[in-house]
């Protein structure tokens, strides 16, 4: 009972935090709308009505079949990268040459401009399935680095146990030395998350597949409606937190459940 009521406190205080900042930054926001005067107000408009136009376009049925494909599109890509990022780790751990082959693409993928890759992209790929390559090629790298550098790192003494426990080397690479860097995993997804979202959403507006949130964005920057893409920007904002959220919510239960520590 003392320990419900200490976690529900923590909450509590978090969620007082979190709403603060939020009141501080809207503000920040509405004095630098009203510093720029009418001018130039077009193109910083306030948070008031930048809130009532998200009002107005998630009462239309293209928001919701945008935001629906968007969330498709960037999960897909986001899945597909950690999956083989994971896999990634594992080989390059596992096998010296493939590491030597596969690393110094991955530093690539990890030090050139997100926006250099969707133009060359744009070449090659439907712009459908653009966003969604995007993601990938942006997630791959970032879990293939945690896993590849934890699964290096793993406790000594943890291997040297699994050797004596007569464990094979496959069996060493999954059961011990993958799982030692889970937490670190969870934690490499969940920025992954966020990255994944900035760069599918910029993939979208700069190659406009019909049925996108990233289309809209472009679409309202031509007809110099600002208010409709701050709306659609706080939209992104918005799904990322609830995403990155739940996300850690459904693996603290996980661990809990295992017995694990929280990530």
């Amino acid at each position: 009972m003392m320990i419900s009521t200490i976690t529900r406190n923590n909450v509590i205080k978090k969620a007082l935090k979190f709403s603060a900042a939020v009141i501080f930054w809207f503000g920040v926001w509405q004095s630098a709308s009203m510093i720029v005067g009418e001018n130039l107000k077009l193109f910083l408009p306030g948070p008031v009505s930048v809130i009532k136009s998200l009002g107005e376009i998630v009462q239309t049925a293209d928001y919701w079949a945008a935001t629906g494909m968007t969330l498709l599109r960037i999960f897909s890509g986001f899945a597909l990268g950690v999956i083989f990022g994971i896999a990634a780790g594992v080989l390059t751990c596992g096998v010296d040459a493939l590491d030597a082959l596969l690393s110094p693409a991955f530093k690539v993928v990890r030090a050139v401009p997100v926006v250099s890759f969707i133009i060359l992209a744009y070449l090659f790929i439907d712009v459908d399935n653009l966003p969604v390559f995007i993601s990938f090629l942006m997630v791959l790298p970032m879990i293939w680095q945690t896993v590849h550098d934890g699964m290096k790192n793993a406790d000594p003494k943890l291997c040297e146990m699994a050797v004596c426990f007569g464990f094979g080397r496959i069996k060493t690479l999954l059961a011990v030395r993958l799982l030692s860097c889970r937490e670190a995993l969870i934690t490499a997804c969940a920025g992954a998350l966020g990255f994944a979202w900035k760069s599918g959403v910029a993939a979208e507006v700069l190659c406009t597949p019909e049925v996108s949130i990233g289309h809209h964005v472009y679409r309202a920057k031509g007809n110099l409606d600002f208010d409709e893409v701050y709306a659609l920007t706080l939209t992104v904002v918005i799904l990322s937190l609830i995403i990155e959220i739940l996300f850690k919510s459904i693996c603290k239960r996980h661990f809990a459940g295992k017995g694990g520590n929280n990530a």
